[in-house]
């Protein structure tokens, strides 16, 4: 997504220029807590300390639920830790009570509100620093933000390459959006959100390599349908019988039991058949978001998946409920699955998942689960 919708009257690709070689998240998520804003008040004139705290309450599920890295240069995610940690937040607290939260920092002008609100000195005006690019070409870092503010009130007035917005003091210090600014937004706002996104997810994708499904994890997990993982469960207990929890050694029983992802699903985000086994409830929950003992428990895991897969194979079902592996293992199909040997099917298991365990350890996942009874 490279193109903004065209207007006759507004400087666009000032807009656009925006997002060019960004080093940190900080304009990515100031627009996107404009958009919001005009979304969901519809007013014009919006303070910083608003925008602010929505750009805390952005960074939130990112950082503090999926643990993705931001940079050495960004600031925001450790501004989300830091308000988590001093107002006892959940991690998975609704974005509501994290943007509530962090303005009542701002007004009560705390360590963390003060640090939220350093953001301000530079944001809101280098935002806008591509509007006025060949104005502003030499001047002293020290100056811009002066410069900017006054050539930001100058081009508000232009009817022809108006400013996104000004600044005013209103009666805090604020944004006032351009009235056709505030009507592009308004009617492009699905596209120029997705623009945006689309932008930052290639930015976390540079800080976050080789880490699963980065898209999915701007924003707070949708409830999870798993009645496809329990129908396969089920189906492989009604070929082979009881099962036994690989973790606890408890017996399963077709019909009663938890579904646990190997690797958390916070850092897969997926319900993908092969990252699943059948648990106790208490020993799901005991486990929570580590990551098992792969020396004691991989091979049992995949002890578990194979049979199954062969239990699977044989059954009417068999197309439908094998798809997940088909593709993991990289096979034409049913018949691939059912003639492979344990052997292979471990290695190729072991390829995919060994990896993606390291990769969650270094972003802090707890490591070397055991069941402790």
């Amino acid at each position: 997504m490279s193109a903004l919708p065209p207007s006759s009257h507004l400087p666009i690709c000032s807009l656009a220029a925006t997002f060019d070689e960004v080093t940190n998240s900080y304009k990515f998520y100031w627009f996107l807590a404009i958009l919001d804003q005009v979304r969901e008040v519809q007013e014009r004139v919006v303070p910083f300390s608003v925008l602010l705290a929505r750009m805390v309450a952005g960074v939130w599920y990112p950082t503090n639920y999926f643990r993705l890295s931001f940079g050495k240069q960004d600031r925001l995610g450790s501004l989300a830790a830091r308000l988590g940690e001093q107002s006892d937040l959940p991690m998975d607290s609704p974005r509501a009570h994290v943007i509530e939260t962090g303005l009542a920092h701002l007004a009560r002008q705390d360590d963390v509100g003060r640090e939220i609100l350093s953001l301000a000195d530079f944001v809101p005006y280098r935002f806008l620093r591509p509007f006025f690019a060949q104005t502003l070409r030499g001047a002293k870092d020290w100056e811009v933000n002066r410069r900017i503010e006054v050539l930001a009130e100058n081009m508000f007035q232009d009817p022809l390459t108006p400013c996104l917005y000004r600044f005013v003091d209103s009666p805090e210090p604020s944004i006032e959006l351009h009235p056709a600014w505030f009507e592009y937004l308004r009617e492009h706002m699905t596209i120029l959100t997705g623009f945006c996104l689309w932008h930052l997810v290639n930015y976390l994708q540079k800080n976050n390599p080789n880490v699963p499904n980065v898209a999915g994890k701007l924003f707070p997990p949708q409830e999870r349908d798993m009645r496809h993982a329990r129908i396969f469960w089920n189906t492989v207990m009604a070929q082979v019988g009881r099962l036994t929890c690989i973790y606890s050694g408890q017996p399963l029983h077709q019909g009663d039991f938890s579904l646990d992802h190997f690797l958390p699903w916070r850092f897969v985000t997926h319900d993908l058949l092969w990252n699943l086994l059948p648990t106790p409830r208490a020993v799901n929950s005991a486990k929570g978001d580590s990551l098992p003992d792969i020396k004691l428990y991989f091979h049992p895991f995949a002890n578990m998946q194979y049979d199954a897969i062969q239990a699977v194979a044989r059954t009417p079902q068999a197309l439908r409920l094998l798809e997940d592996y088909i593709l993991l293992l990289k096979v034409q199909g049913i018949d691939d699955c059912r003639t492979m040997t344990f052997s292979s099917f471990s290695d190729r298991l072991y390829q995919s998942i060994a990896p993606q365990v390291q990769i969650a350890a270094n972003m802090g996942f707890a490591t070397d689960w055991r069941y402790a009874p």
